[in-house]
């Protein structure tokens, strides 16, 4: 049971925010999480900003997941002070306590998780907490914004072909060329880098068709170009009743001819790739969780349980990504094939693998991948 409650605990401290990414391990952001807990502590929003309104949930779910504890702890209504000695005396229950307010578990970074697991990148699997025991925030790199770094590296790394420049001012953050200095230098030599460079070499060694048969690990399913160019206008006579006048008119309407854009549609085979992954693991996990427990929603690479459940998701979610880590190769494999890249490209793939930075021995993947 203290189990359980510990991984209240560990989603308390996310909420709140007040575990600092880098400074401890999950024995540290538990801790987190029974102060919040011990102090009642809640955001402070401002109601009238409308940005700060979006956060109001989380309040409203600290304050659920408080009284919840309260009740685990079998403590009186309005006992604040009484939480100090029951979280600090380990008042943990022995018997079996049904939870009735849901958790949210989710992973730091799927995207870069799966990157650094299909590459064998230990900087990518450190930073993802798939390795290691420094619980780490995949978004942090020094001297910017976690916000301006998530901003410019997700598009990025999904396919987009815009600078970092562009996408922080389409996004109205104003930056510095320090920033984006250290951004680009990230992307030259950085964990992000080796992330990049495999973005471009499945984008740009592709061969796209409008009709494209794919296969990813054991899914195999069918695409088709959904990125159209125009070429030309044609008129179109159309011969309609009138009804008032008792003949058929001849209406002119002018339509535009387009065709597959696949050089548009290259852009998509990262993000096929990645979300892809992503959904075959969240769909096995939960399938377990659904079994187990009855009950589950998968939300992308996070999912919403009973706290009861979360020692069992977490590690099906690293059993995941271990099977994942061992079929890696013939993944690749087998996707490059039905994206048409060809043998031509092999000397390309070899320069990107002396790039990576490689995991030694057999992965053993971190239970807090799933945070």
């Amino acid at each position: 049971m203290q189990t359980e409650c510990n991984a209240v605990f560990l989603f308390v401290s996310e909420l709140t925010g007040s575990f600092v990414a880098g400074s401890g391990n999950v024995d540290t952001k538990i801790g987190c999480g029974q102060q919040d807990y011990i102090n009642n502590v809640f955001l402070e929003l401002d109601l009238d900003c409308e940005e700060a309104r979006k956060s109001l949930h989380e309040n409203i779910w600290l304050e659920r997941l408080y009284k919840e504890l309260d009740q685990y702890f079998m403590l009186p209504v309005g006992s604040d002070d009484e939480r100090l000695t029951a979280v600090m005396s380990g008042r943990y229950r022995e018997d079996s306590y049904d939870w009735t307010v849901p958790i949210e578990i989710d992973a730091t970074s799927s995207m870069c998780q799966i990157i650094g697991t299909l590459l064998n990148d230990k900087r990518l699997l450190e930073m993802t907490n798939v390795i290691g025991d420094t619980l780490e925030d995949a978004w942090k790199i020094e001297g910017v914004s976690r916000k301006k770094v998530k901003c410019a590296m997700t598009p990025k790394l999904y396919g987009s072909s815009q600078s970092v420049q562009s996408l922080w001012t389409k996004h109205h953050m104003t930056h510095t060329a320090e920033e984006i200095s250290i951004i680009n230098n990230e992307l030259q030599t950085g964990a992000f880098g080796i992330a990049n460079a495999f973005k471009d070499f499945v984008i740009n060694n592709c061969t796209p068709k409008t009709d494209m048969d794919i296969k990813i690990g054991e899914d195999e399913f069918s695409v088709r170009c959904n990125r159209f160019r125009n070429v030309g206008e044609n008129t179109k006579a159309y011969k309609i009743w009138d009804s008032l006048d008792k003949r058929y008119n001849i209406v002119l309407r002018m339509e535009t001819s387009q065709v597959p854009d696949l050089e548009q549609f290259r852009l998509y085979t990262q993000t096929l790739l990645i979300h892809n992954l992503d959904s075959q693991i969240m769909d096995n996990v939960c399938n377990k969780v659904m079994n187990k427990y009855g009950w589950g929603i998968p939300v992308h690479d996070a999912i919403l349980i009973s706290p009861a459940a979360a020692a069992d998701t977490r590690q099906w979610y690293a059993e995941e990504l271990e099977t994942m880590h061992k079929n890696r190769k013939s993944i690749l494999q087998g996707y490059f094939r039905s994206i048409g890249i060809t043998a031509a490209a092999e000397a390309e793939w070899e320069r990107l693998q002396g790039k990576i930075h490689n995991l030694e021995g057999e992965l053993v993947v971190n239970h807090m991948a799933l945070k």
